[in-house]
């Protein structure tokens, strides 16, 4: 079978997503990365200089994805307040629906040194600052208060869905997601919405 360059690299990262989550990141091995994308262990590194590389390469192109999705998703939607809701209960859901890239991109990467030297940090802030623009569309529109603080507030929301998103990975999924949505909105929604 004839796999192109660009299909061959996006097998070595799904499969390293696999691994990663089945056996840690620092337990995980090329040669595991390898056999579970069906390559030899030297084509991972005609693609990948290091492990962290892989690392970092999964979480930039993934976060890239949720973020695009997440936001064309949202851009449906009526007012601000309509579009942060919708906005907690997607990120909500694909955490559910991809434990084991949620488990790779909050509890994995976040132990490697270089990941969090790289580029792929800057990734947050800017989803930070695309939920800093819903805010300002909802203080324009009247509906979110004018003294909010924009960046303290995209923080807490970003930080929020990924305190719920981690406790849940580390208490084994034991509690409802939507439920968490639900609680989420009421808080952060009854916190910034603008009253008469």
């Amino acid at each position: 079978m004839n796999i192109k360059k660009g299909e061959k690299r996006q097998q070595i990262l799904d499969s390293a997503v696999a691994v990663f989550a089945e056996k840690g990141f620092y337990n995980a091995k090329v040669t595991d990365i390898a056999h579970k994308a069906g390559v030899a262990h030297g084509t991972v590194y005609l693609y990948f200089q290091t492990k962290e590389d892989i690392l970092i390469q999964i979480f930039e192109e993934k976060f890239e994805e949720l973020v695009s999705y997440i936001f064309m998703e949202v851009g449906v939607e009526h007012n601000a307040l309509a579009k942060l809701r919708r906005l907690i209960l997607i990120q909500l859901q694909m955490v559910e629906t991809n434990p084991e890239l949620t488990e790779l991109m909050l509890l994995e990467a976040r132990q490697s040194s270089k990941f969090i030297l790289s580029s792929a940090i800057s990734k947050i802030g800017d989803y930070c600052d695309k939920i800093e623009g819903i805010l300002k569309e909802g203080i324009e529109e009247g509906l979110v208060r004018p003294d909010l603080d924009l960046t303290v507030a995209s923080t807490m929301l970003y930080s929020g869905i990924e305190g719920i998103a981690t406790r849940w990975m580390l208490e084994n999924k034991h509690y409802n997601l939507n439920l968490c949505a639900e609680q989420l909105i009421q808080l952060f929604i009854g916190g910034i919405r603008n009253l008469p």
